[in-house]
């Protein structure tokens, strides 16, 4: 279950690493738990910091980590401290990186720190990947499908249109197949193709950025799906719970904790929860007390913030917390994967099957017109 957490430090003075701009590089958490573990390893055997950096700066080559670390080592080198200039030159590690290292450094338990910090960055991780997982086969089909039906407007659906107002007769042509035609017409216009190609374009530059351009409505409609929105809430929760079991483990204050642990959330919506937790904290009340006002927050996490505040035991609560709905995700994930796979399949198969329809039977009604004739 829980993992034995390192050496809490005294007076910690957690300070947050810079967010990182629209167009900035986010450095990858596997990479990131990849150095801090090699990192702990070197600390572990004797070696000085500075010298384990310039070892790890000549081997590290993935996600942009060779440049923080070079940056980095310099900075320590020059005697600053190792969370400072993680914080100088690191905008994009993710948020518990720094207060973790320098609440480590104060307890004289660095190594520590960093391995605790790889655990619960892969463990952050693996749970996204799993949400993620989810949603790449219905992704793919829809594209795939899209593009198809694109094609089908664009080049064929035109090509028939043209052989049924060469062909001699009045063809009376079905509802559905004016709409497939008339949809094509419009798709032939030079501006509606521009049109189409910016909403693509805009549409993968947003997957692209994925929660760069984050938008409260969205992320709040978002829950409202039934079992997709519970399962994003689940998975939020536990990389949340996960996260801040860490930082109070390591003596991170409580109202600082919660301003780190909420940038793991990446759902506005349930950020706003944690903005009123903090709140509470901040003026004297309980972590838990908002959590009542906020629906889609799971009753089991309210329950376990309470009995984790009544106990003393806040950070064993959350661990425990994070592993429960760390296994609700993971079978939640595979019932939506054996039924969106083959819902979405049917969907889109029908779909293309009326596209192809509305062209043909005007089609064969102008083949049966010649046979008869």
């Amino acid at each position: 279950m829980a993992r034995n957490a390192p050496a809490p430090a005294q007076d910690a003075d957690p300070a947050p690493s810079g967010n990182p701009g629209l167009f900035s590089r986010r450095l990858s958490p596997r990479h990131v738990s990849t150095f801090c573990r090699q990192l702990a390893v070197l600390l572990d055997a004797g070696i000085p910091m500075v010298r384990a950096l310039k070892i790890l700066g000549r081997r590290t080559t993935g996600g942009g980590m060779q440049s923080l670390v070079t940056r980095v080592t310099a900075d320590v080198e020059a005697g600053g401290a190792f969370s400072t200039a993680l914080q100088t030159h690191g905008p994009g590690l993710p948020s518990v990186v720094v207060p973790l290292c320098r609440a480590g450094e104060k307890a004289g338990e660095l190594s520590a720190n960093l391995r605790y910090l790889a655990d619960n960055l892969d463990h952050d991780e693996s749970v996204r990947d799993k949400v993620t997982e989810a949603m790449i086969f219905p992704l793919i089909t829809l594209t795939f499908t899209l593009g198809t039906l694109l094609f089908i407007l664009m080049v064929v659906a035109p090509m028939f249109k043209q052989i049924i107002e060469d062909s001699p007769g009045q063809i009376d042509l079905p509802f559905f197949s004016q709409v497939v035609f008339n949809l094509s017409d419009a798709l032939q216009s030079p501006f509606v193709r521009i049109a189409v190609l910016v909403v693509l374009g805009l549409g993968a530059f947003v997957v692209w950025r994925g929660t760069s351009m984050r938008n409260y409505i969205l992320d709040f409609l978002k829950l409202r799906i039934p079992y997709i929105g519970r399962m994003l809430t689940v998975a939020a929760m536990a990389r949340f719970g996960k996260t801040l079991a860490a930082l109070l483990r390591t003596g991170v204050p409580v109202l600082e904790s919660l301003r780190l642990a909420r940038g793991t959330v990446d759902n506005m919506a349930i950020e706003e929860a944690v903005v009123d937790m903090e709140k509470s904290v901040e003026n004297g009340g309980r972590m838990s007390a908002p959590l009542e006002q906020h629906w889609f927050i799971p009753e089991l996490a309210r329950d376990m913030i309470v009995i984790g505040e009544e106990s003393g035991s806040m950070a064993e609560m959350l661990d425990n917390l994070a592993e429960v709905f760390r296994t609700e995700v993971d079978r939640m994930q595979g019932r939506i994967i054996s039924l969106i796979q083959p819902v979405l399949t049917i969907l889109l198969g029908i779909l293309v099957l009326f596209v192809l329809l509305a062209m043909f039977l005007p089609y064969f009604s102008i083949l049966m017109g010649t046979a008869v004739r």
